[in-house]
């Protein structure tokens, strides 16, 4: 028959409930000094408010880590790696942001003071001598995979109690997950520049009379 095995058609299908949607209206209108959080929102937002002060720390940390970084390499053939750091700093900044926006949007405080980033950071900070390209590629890639690894604990955590939030840190995640791959590069590359250089200095060294 034609037709046959098709969906009810517009006209067959049950008109919306009024009290349905009243309902919708009336649980808007619930709790409305709490701003975006909706009854909907399952998470618990003091947790909420603990972790994401700890990415907050994290990011900042991991910004003024290459940040400090970049000064550090001098080589001409090395340029590519300054823009590199410097572009995984303005990254991790505009993450702090977004982070910050978020725990101000859930109506809680963002926790910005110096003194106590370094400790709820989960990126340890280190600096190197000038031109020590393999040290910072390794305390780079070692600070990328820190906050992968914190980002997918975060995604799992916060689940289906608050999609917005959820939403948020999925995007944060897929941007450091892309500085993990360059920082992984720059580390394979670091460590070829530097076995090349030792072998150099050996052959140099055997050459003496």
């Amino acid at each position: 028959m034609c037709g046959e095995g098709r969906g009810p058609t517009i006209e067959g299908m049950k008109r919306p409930s009024t009290l349905r949607t009243r309902e919708v209206r009336d649980r808007a209108l619930f709790d409305l000094d709490d701003g975006p959080v909706t009854p909907s929102n399952r998470a618990e937002l003091t947790a909420v408010a603990q972790l994401f002060n700890v990415l907050l720390a994290s990011v900042v940390v991991s910004s003024l880590q290459y940040e400090q970084h970049a000064l550090l390499v001098h080589a001409p053939s090395d340029r590519p790696v300054v823009d590199f750091l410097h572009a995984c700093a303005d990254r991790d900044r505009g993450s702090a942001r977004l982070i910050a926006a978020r725990i101000r949007q859930l109506g809680l405080d963002a926790d910005h003071d110096p003194q106590h980033l370094a400790a709820r950071s989960r990126v340890p900070f280190r600096t190197f001598a000038d031109g020590d390209l393999a040290g910072i590629a390794t305390q780079d890639l070692v600070g990328a995979r820190i906050l992968v690894q914190t980002l997918q604990e975060a995604v799992r955590w916060v689940g289906d109690d608050d999609p917005t939030t959820r939403r948020l840190l999925e995007r944060l995640l897929e941007d450091k997950e892309a500085d993990q791959l360059g920082a992984q590069v720059v580390n394979v590359t670091a460590a070829a520049t530097s076995a090349a250089a030792m072998a150099t200095a050996d052959e140099g060294s055997t050459a003496r009379p």
